[in-house]
């Protein structure tokens, strides 16, 4: 019976559900329909997450080429990348509560205007003495950011079947993952490193332009388009969740769960570490790289671009192989241990200088550390059901971002003064513990257990 079978569901994972959903008799059924509206959502969301997250990588892998025409150090250059992660820290639970409160249409329109005013004011940057112009306008599209990153989770929830849930997510994900990829080629070939600072800035103004006129048609298709969650739940863990809704919603009562909830703060730990170093690596590779290969500008660009794509394959991969086998610890484990061997390949093929050998372990690493990024979401949502995945993905996110800035910070100093085989050796060890981490979490799946619990009817 459905009663039975909600009640056993409570006392596995401390669910109440409301008083209504107790009353339900055996014939009750739960509505489910799927929308043909998903994909031009899922597809919005795409463009819009690729244009916040390119500009992100935006001035740091031309690293040398910035610090150079605006008379920087490369730690100020170094903190138009950081500025997002340490934004992200800072604002993930307001723009969290937020996000709960105005609903998935108007926090991604939200979004969407902060990533184009801040485009817009990179254009009026391109001058020598203007790096805090462009810094400023930096700090918006870092804003955006915070409602971009936790919405992959929460929008295929909200429109995807549960057959479709994991392989969306993965597509939600591949669209920032394409935006930063586009960067790492773009920057590089459209910025070069002129004699004259001039010709840089002119260089430069050609880049902004771009990004400001793609931002401004995707806030205009956002407007008229993107739509809010459908009438009707597409899934039944979604269903499920709504009638719950009362006790899921708000703020101050499902923070109290996640951090009460040890196998998702092991996550956040190992989710953090290895995205931390992702963004790191990202943020760090132009001078890494450069300092094995002269005049390797457009190289660290291309192998950031390799990185990034090689990735976007494996989300979507690794999303069909979570759907058709529910074998979430099983892949998660197996992951992060490839990406601790890829890691270590890449580091020895930059040490030994030979170039083909760090573009295929870059392909390598790629491949398995950006296939993770769907992994820590899917495992996220599967510890913490039924609460809102905007803000378990909200707290995963901060521990990538506080590990990201850490590492950074500490990276930077010991490749000025101790060179990189210390900052490689620290990634690998990093990575290490990550791997024991996830190798402890137990393998829990709070969602689709109250999948298989339900009773439902699929509306065509």
């Amino acid at each position: 019976m459905l009663k039975e079978d909600l009640s056993a569901l409570t006392d596995r994972h401390n669910v109440q559900i409301v008083s209504s959903v107790r009353k339900l008799d055996v014939d009750s059924k739960i509505d489910t329909k799927v929308y043909r509206r998903r994909w031009l959502i899922l597809g919005l969301y795409m463009f819009y997450g690729s244009l916040v997250s390119s500009q992100w990588i935006q001035y740091s892998i031309i690293a040398n080429v910035v610090a150079r025409y605006y008379g920087v150090s490369l730690i100020a250059v170094d903190w138009t990348s950081m500025i997002y992660m340490l934004f992200y820290v800072v604002f993930i639970f307001p723009i969290s509560y937020l996000s709960e409160r105005i609903g998935l249409r108007n926090i991604i329109i939200l979004g969407s205007f902060l990533c184009c005013l801040g485009a817009w004011i990179k254009t009026f940057s391109a001058t020598p003495e203007r790096f805090i112009t462009t810094f400023a306008g930096q700090s918006l599209c870092a804003l955006s950011l915070v409602i971009t990153l936790p919405m992959p989770g929460k929008l295929s929830a909200h429109w995807f079947d549960s057959s479709e849930l994991a392989t969306a997510t993965s597509l939600g994900v591949v669209g920032p993952q394409l935006g930063i990829s586009l960067m790492f080629y773009l920057a590089p070939q459209i910025v070069k490193n002129h004699e004259s600072l001039h010709d840089i800035g002119i260089d430069l103004s050609r880049l902004f332009w771009g990004v400001a006129l793609a931002s401004s048609l995707n806030l205009i298709l956002i407007v008229l388009f993107f739509k809010d969650e459908p009438k009707i739940p597409p899934n039944e863990a979604r269903a499920l969740q709504k009638i719950n809704l009362s006790e899921v919603q708000g703020f101050i009562g499902p923070m109290k769960k996640l951090f009460t909830n040890k196998s998702f703060l092991i996550l956040c730990n190992s989710y953090g570490i290895n995205v931390g170093i992702f963004n790191a690596l990202s943020t760090l590779l132009n001078q890494l790289f450069v300092k094995h290969f002269v005049n390797g500008d457009e190289d660290a660009g291309t192998i950031g671009l390799l990185l990034i794509f090689t990735g976007i394959f494996s989300l979507l991969t690794f999303g069909i192989i979570l759907d058709k086998t529910r074998k979430f610890k099983e892949t998660t484990v197996t992951v992060y241990f490839l990406t601790l061997c890829g890691q270590i390949l890449f580091a020895t093929a930059i040490f030994m200088e030979v170039k083909w050998m760090v573009y295929t372990s870059a392909m390598f690493l790629g491949f398995f550390m950006s296939g993770y990024f769907l992994l820590g979401f899917e495992m996220a949502a599967e510890y913490t059901y039924p609460i809102s995945e905007s803000h378990s993905v909200g707290i995963l996110n901060i521990a990538n971002n506080v590990y990201g800035i850490v590492l950074v910070m500490v990276l930077e100093v010991v490749l000025e003064h101790y060179g990189d085989i210390p900052v490689h050796i620290i990634f690998c060890v990093a990575l290490l513990i990550g791997l024991i981490m996830t190798i402890m979490t137990k393998d829990e799946q709070r969602r689709q257990d109250a999948r298989k619990t339900a009773v439902y009817h699929v509306i065509t």
